[in-house]
């Protein structure tokens, strides 16, 4: 990857409806070139995908909640039978496996607390092997960016 493909991942990351006329522009090349460079970042995996990102609270989905877990057994089958049930679960938005006094961070998202409630009550608490679950409702986005600073 050289600095022309780094200014092009910039610009998507901004805009990636961004047309390949437009970025040739700002990039001072022909589109061509624009074309087969975006085409390898893609092949390589370097680009995963494209996608909209939606404000949350114009959908109704206002209330954000990052939950640490705690599991009972790290044994490989049960911490694996553990992520499978968390990963089903449609609000579960980001999870990861992390380092610390909790196992794993989840990032959730709710129309509302009594949702958010439903969900611990009904859902969280039937996965096996969950022995600790400290929630923190956020107050205020202060930032939120996607951008990987290339």
């Amino acid at each position: 990857m050289d600095a022309t493909d780094k200014k092009i991942l910039e610009i998507l990351q901004v805009n990636a409806m961004i047309t390949a006329k437009e970025m040739a522009q700002k990039l001072s090349l022909t589109t061509t070139p624009i074309y087969e460079r975006i085409k390898k970042l893609q092949k390589s995996g370097i680009i995963k995908q494209y996608v909209a990102l939606l404000d949350a609270n114009l959908v109704g989905k206002s209330i954000l909640v990052f939950m640490n877990i705690t599991i009972k057994d790290h044994h490989s089958d049960k911490r694996n039978e553990f992520v499978k049930e968390i990963k089903r679960l449609d609000s579960v938005i980001e999870f990861y496996h992390t380092s610390g006094s909790f196992d794993f961070l989840a990032k959730v998202r709710f129309s509302d607390i009594k949702t958010f409630r439903d969900f611990l009550v009904n859902d969280v608490a039937s996965i096996y092997n969950i022995s600790d679950i400290e929630s923190q409702i956020v107050l205020e986005e202060i930032k939120y960016s996607t951008k990987i600073i290339l």
